[in-house]
């Protein structure tokens, strides 16, 4: 494995992690992607991101631990994207449009899916870091859509007695035809059907929770 440059892979999210820890995670991106969880090393990642393992050790005491990191900062880092629908906003449809739309954006950009992409095949033997990332990554994105629900519950102009079941089944309805495709690394379903698609689960979703 080659040596690459680990700043060009930093992840978005890394700010807050010290300058090294952040070339290790870079790093470690780069080596999981090329040889996947069980392929890498640690002194695959020290070699690629120019490190001593010492100072890698010092800031990671184990692949896991480093994994585990690195599933922390690629969720946080599409989370920040996400789009936040504004419950004082008159036209809900639109708000959730909006929403869907953006989450049908997550789904078909490749690089945003690559690191469920490894986990996928360890995720039963290595449950924390399954449960890291459904906390942090979808987790807190349905927890997100569930405050919006609810807001809309509290003003009246939904009845929606369970935001957090309201929001799984809302992002199932927009979102379920392109979740396999992104994953399998597929082309992603658009245009004229993906607008049929969103559409209708609004109106089903709008309809069954009315007010």
């Amino acid at each position: 494995m080659s040596e690459c440059n680990a700043s060009s892979l930093e992840p978005q999210d890394a700010s807050s992690l010290r300058p090294k820890a952040r070339e290790a995670l870079a790093a470690a991106r780069a080596v999981f992607l090329e040889v996947g969880y069980d392929g890498a090393s640690m002194d695959a990642i020290a070699r690629v991101g120019a490190l001593s393992k010492a100072t890698l050790y010092a800031h990671f005491s184990n692949k896991a631990a480093l994994f585990e990191e690195l599933i922390r900062v690629e969720c946080r880092a599409v989370n920040a994207n996400l789009y936040v629908p504004d419950p004082k906003s008159a036209n809900v449809s639109k708000e959730l449009r909006k929403v869907a739309a953006n989450y049908r954006g997550i789904f078909a950009d490749r690089e945003g899916l690559d690191i469920f992409r490894i986990l996928i095949p360890v995720a039963p033997r290595f449950p924390r870091l399954a449960q890291v990332f459904n906390d942090e990554g979808p987790g807190a994105a349905i927890h997100q859509i569930a405050g919006y629900l609810r807001a809309l519950s509290d003003a009246g102009r939904l009845r929606i007695p369970d935001p957090e079941l309201a929001a799984h089944q809302f992002l199932a309805l927009v979102t379920e035809d392109i979740k396999l495709s992104g994953a399998l690394g597929f082309p992603s379903p658009s245009g004229r059907a993906a607008d049929r698609l969103i559409e209708s689960g609004i109106a089903m979703f709008l309809g069954f929770y009315k007010a």
